[in-house]
């Protein structure tokens, strides 16, 4: 079972290297991957180290396994497990059952898995538990190749620069990590313990670590000596896949990020909010207190205020409430720059400046 087994080591030498470029948690956006490998202009000269996570609520997962398969035959691109990358051996070897898989499969929104992206390319049913289990029989037939790759990832890349793995690691010996610790831990940079070399992690969106604004570039904790990549593509409104650029000795050339989302020019200039407040999971449990067509009156526990909050922004997990990531931060704008943009409201946009996301509600023009 995953909590009784040990994190399974790969060993890597970026000699003959002029860049390691990195990223994590692309989670089934092929032409994200795509886009960001042109922004950085990834060659044969360069590594590329990816932190888990390809796989899941994106709708492009099984293409992009795929093309991942096929760039690390070229030997310059290594990859980790994540956690969603590993829904494979967890099923096969009975951790989670069919009944299980069947929730999950029909709980996804836009049918965002790589299971139904499978099933859909052996057009096949996945609705009742017995078309599942028809289904785990011809996806182990079929796709035998995409299987074994995900099956034999590493849960870590070491090497002699930096550690690279996808939620965490414990101090001490690499060979005897916890295998779940590995893949899941929680808001692993702001664990307490130094680490020696770089311990380079995704998993846990950059943004969960912040409270005022809500800030997806990548988290560099000097402190602790942990990096943690995650932007929450796929998962947040912001669509954000982060990179860091890497010389062959480690130093840090240059991170950022790459998005697709519509682009806009700012044609007024704004104020940034003093003393905003950022909610992200799992700090977004509310309890309704009274509800509007539009919009409701909600107690956040976390902050143990009152803030109204859209509808169409709150759902059930678990049988808890809680609302999609918020922010009453607006953004500081200066006429002519240029936003991304997340999401329209009643009064204006939600947008994104060098990856910091707040609200402008000045006019502009689509680009």
């Amino acid at each position: 079972m995953l909590e009784k087994q040990y994190a399974k080591v790969k060993y890597i030498d970026f000699d003959g290297y002029e860049r390691i470029i990195v990223l994590s948690d692309i989670h089934g956006d092929y032409d994200g991957f795509c886009g960001l490998l042109e922004q950085v202009q990834f060659a044969k000269k360069d590594a590329l180290v990816i932190v888990g996570d390809i796989l899941e609520k994106g709708n492009q997962s099984l293409k992009l396994l795929r093309a991942v398969m096929q760039y690390m035959e070229n030997g310059n691109v290594f990859m980790a497990a994540g956690n969603n990358d590993i829904i494979f051996s967890q099923w096969y070897e009975g951790d989670i059952t069919e009944e299980e898989v069947l929730w999950y499969v029909n709980s996804r929104k836009n049918n965002n898995s790589v299971l139904i992206e499978m099933a859909n390319e052996l057009q096949m049913e996945y609705k009742t538990a017995e078309e599942i289990r028809a289904l785990k029989m011809a996806i182990k037939n079929a796709f035998r190749k995409e299987l074994q790759f995900l099956q034999e990832l590493p849960d870590i890349l070491e090497s002699p620069i930096a550690t690279f793995v996808h939620a965490g690691i414990q101090p001490g010996d690499l060979d005897n990590q916890p295998y779940s610790y590995c893949l899941t831990a929680p808001a692993f940079a702001d664990q307490t313990h130094r680490f020696e070399k770089p311990v380079i992690v995704g998993h846990w969106p950059v943004s969960n670590y912040r409270d005022d604004i809500i800030n997806a570039n990548p988290y560099i904790n000097e402190k602790t000596n942990v990096i943690s990549m995650d932007g929450g593509n796929s998962m947040k409104l912001w669509r954000q896949i982060n990179y860091l650029i890497l010389s062959k000795d480690g130093t840090i050339l240059q991170t950022g990020y790459y998005d697709n989302l519509p682009k806009v020019k700012a044609l007024e200039n704004q104020a940034e909010t003093q003393n905003p407040i950022a909610l992200t999971f799992p700090n977004t449990m509310i309890e309704i207190k009274n509800q509007s067509e539009k919009n409701s009156l909600c107690y956040v526990p976390h902050i143990d205020q009152e803030l109204i909050v859209d509808n169409e922004h709150i759902y059930e997990y678990k049988r808890k409430m809680y609302c999609y990531d918020f922010t009453t931060y607006d953004l500081l704008v200066t006429f002519g720059d240029v936003l991304s943009l997340c999401e329209k409201t009643e009064n204006g946009i939600l947008a994104k400046r060098n990856g910091v996301v707040g609200h402008y509600k000045g006019k502009y023009e689509m680009l």
